[in-house]
């Protein structure tokens, strides 16, 4: 059996946030629960399926993929200065 790698991600460097669900996001609570996002960043555009939760200011969200759903990496999200949401891996 392969093992898929996954994509490259550049650590504590924003990645922009473009869709949560098929859309825009709007508020915090958008990233709560299981969530599929489309982030864009330095290493290009990103498909991430996770398991989300707000915590004040931010959601932490755990990326899953690989057999049985593992986690990945983690993500912690946050609105973006200019507007709109960023996502950093930590």
């Amino acid at each position: 059996m392969t093992i898929p790698t996954p994509d490259v991600v550049v650590s504590g460097v924003p990645y922009t946030v473009l869709e949560v669900g098929g859309r825009e996001p709007a508020d915090l609570a958008d990233f709560e629960g299981s969530v599929e996002l489309t982030l864009e960043g330095r290493t290009g555009r990103k498909g991430v399926v996770a398991e989300g939760a707000v915590t004040g200011d931010t959601a932490r969200l755990h990326e899953k993929g690989g057999p049985g759903g593992k986690d990945i990496r983690v993500w912690t999200v946050r609105r973006a200065d200019g507007g709109g949401f960023e996502a950093l891996a930590d």
